[in-house]
């Protein structure tokens, strides 16, 4: 407790972190105490503590907290209503969205996609067209992805190509892959085709995958032959084998022969979840190639889901040096063509504020 009021900041927040795992009545009390203490950043630390312990005792002197003169107490008490899910934290949170300060305002912004209200969803988008800062307009198209809310697909639509900044871009393409608006896949497809950011040109793929319109599966195909970034032509592979049916497109097998590991692998992998007969000759001509042992066996999944039934391609697997191929190609001998562990090669983790 005494750490709180050190001048260290490492020491504030060590102490206010080791606290909000304690929550017993002693430490609620204490911050409690605290957030009217003359000291703005006494103020600040305990806002934070008392978002740690989630107890409801907290949430109207949070409130009360978010008209404190101290942009930092303001912010850490919008942050800390944000882990309450009090619904009576909504209105006042809503009125910070014309602070003055940008900290403030994303922080209330966040914590409005916290609470799960659709009542909000108007108010974020006059945020995500409006606001001057992009930290804020991110904040705005993760709450509304948070929310599902589908009536701000428009907007994040326009996000998607036309904010001047990539985070925000980035941020409305997760958006919509969450919100599953078809109306958007227009807008994504020239995101992912023709952004200059490759994070948002990956996540745009990932949400046209989200979308499951299959229109989308040609802009894919070229993605994945002809991005410059192999995580994007990598996932472009994964969204393939999440859309498309009974045909590879051309730009998935070109991905067999991509530089990326990791890529081979999304590739192998959503050929197996396609089972193309055609794409036998281009798997087979893989797994005489490659070297690294994960894409090897999903190659071999690929092989057993694309029809392979021929004995002598099994059992030439079986002279591999990795004991791994060697049990993969057994149980396909043996007819199990559902061994685990399958490959499940999802793309990077999704953009949070």
């Amino acid at each position: 407790l005494a750490g709180l009021a050190s001048d260290d900041a490492c020491v504030r927040e060590i102490s206010v972190r080791v606290l909000g795992r304690i929550r017993t009545d002693a430490v609620v009390n204490a911050f409690l105490s605290r957030l009217t203490a003359p000291s703005a950043q006494l103020r600040e630390v305990a806002a934070l503590g008392l978002g740690m312990v989630h107890n409801s005792r907290a949430v109207d002197p949070l409130v009360r907290a978010l008209r404190d003169q101290a942009p930092g107490v303001r912010a850490n008490a919008a942050w800390a209503l944000g882990r309450t899910d009090d619904g009576r934290a909504l209105s006042p949170l809503l009125s910070l969205f014309r602070d003055d300060v940008e900290k403030v305002r994303e922080a209330s912004v966040i914590a409005v996609g916290k609470l799960d209200s659709s009542t909000a969803v108007s108010a974020l988008v006059r945020v995500l067209r409006q606001d001057q800062s992009a930290s804020v307009r991110r904040a705005a198209a993760w709450a509304l992805g948070q929310l599902e809310a589908r009536e701000g697909a428009e907007v994040l639509t326009a996000a998607v190509t036309q904010d001047s900044d990539a985070r925000v871009r980035e941020m409305a393409a997760w958006a919509l892959g969450q919100i599953e608006s078809r109306s958007a896949t227009q807008a994504l497809a020239m995101a992912a085709r023709r952004d200059a950011d490759d994070r948002v040109r990956e996540t745009a793929t990932w949400a046209l995958a989200q979308l499951e319109d299959r229109n989308s599966i040609d802009a894919l195909g070229a993605i994945a032959a002809g991005d410059r970034s192999s995580r994007v032509r990598g996932t472009a592979a994964w969204a393939l084998g999440q859309l498309s049916r009974g045909r590879a497109p051309d730009g998935l097998l070109q991905v067999l022969r991509d530089e990326s590991a990791d890529a081979r692998l999304k590739a192998a992998w959503a050929l197996g979840q396609i089972g193309d007969t055609n794409a036998l000759p281009a798997i087979k001509a893989a797994l005489r190639t490659e070297q690294n042992s994960e894409v090897r066996r999903a190659l071999i999944r690929a092989l057993l889901r694309s029809g392979e039934k021929s004995e002598s391609a099994l059992t030439e697997l079986l002279t591999s040096s990795d004991p791994q191929v060697r049990e993969a190609a057994v149980r396909g001998l043996a007819g199990h063509n559902s061994f685990n562990p399958w490959p499940w090669p999802w793309p990077r983790p999704r953009p949070i504020p």
